[in-house]
């Protein structure tokens, strides 16, 4: 099928220019906000541990159980929270510089020239954030969707298949947006688009999540070989690969090997 070869050419191309030492600064970002995460987590943490309000008297120890319990789960309530404002982070605010990424793989693989500047910064933000919304709208429907229907005819034991692609559909429309509003879509064309190629965002997505469940350097590193891989097969879908390589052969380099 043309979006598993895409794919697949995909994945060549960007981890060989990852091992030619091109674009391995726009990970800084992403580790840093990893580290921050994490330190945050180890923090609260800690706070729980090493709350105890035991004493010698049974009443206030008896009073102090209940304390700890809801400090634990305040404190949980907090890490899911954070957990998710994290997620939001990586999607949204890095958004420029995924933006910025995108724009130099492209030009690199086409030989577009694409213009950049603050308004267009804080623009790329702001569209990402109103799709970020919209997205987790559709998600949402289209789970509760499907919970009624997996209710009424007890297809409960495929549930974590099912959920798995609607996630991965959605977080596929995210990565390829970057690549739309490169080349002037809008929002809604975006959303258009992925239902259009359902099964190259499903892929593309299914990647992102697999990459991000690797412990520790999966978080920093899957939103950056997701921009990669999308921005390569975008241009596949939309023919402007291999068309423009073969014009231009020196930017296809990074393709045919």
């Amino acid at each position: 099928m043309k979006a598993i070869n895409y794919h697949i050419k995909a994945i060549i191309s960007s981890l060989n220019a990852l091992s030619k030492g091109k674009y391995l600064v726009y990970f800084i970002p992403g580790t840093i906000i990893t580290l921050i995460y994490f330190f945050l987590t180890y923090k609260a943490k800690s706070v729980i541990d090493t709350i105890d309000l035991e004493t010698g008297y049974s009443w206030v120890d008896y009073f102090g159980g209940y304390v700890d319990k809801g400090l634990e789960k305040t404190f949980s309530f907090f890490g899911m929270i954070t957990e998710q404002i994290y997620i939001f982070v990586i999607i949204t605010l890095l958004s420029p510089f995924n933006t910025v990424l995108g724009e130099k793989f492209d030009e690199e693989l086409t030989g577009t020239n694409f213009k950049g500047g603050i308004i267009r910064f804080i623009n790329d933000f702001f569209r990402m954030f109103f799709l970020v919304l919209l997205l987790i709208i559709f998600e949402l429907f289209f789970i509760f969707i499907y919970w009624v229907i997996s209710w009424l005819f007890g297809l409960e034991s495929i549930d974590p298949i099912i959920y798995h692609l609607i996630a991965a559909f959605f977080f596929g429309i995210s990565f390829y947006d970057f690549s739309l509003e490169r080349y002037e879509k809008g929002v809604f064309s975006s959303i258009g688009f992925a239902f259009t190629y359902p099964l190259s965002m499903i892929i593309t997505g299914s990647i992102f999540l697999l990459i991000y469940q690797i412990p520790i350097i999966g978080i920093p590193i899957a939103p950056v070989l997701s921009i990669l891989f999308s921005t390569v097969v975008y241009l596949y879908l939309t023919k402007k690969l291999p068309k423009i390589n073969q014009v231009n052969p020196d930017k296809s380099e990074i393709l045919t090997k």
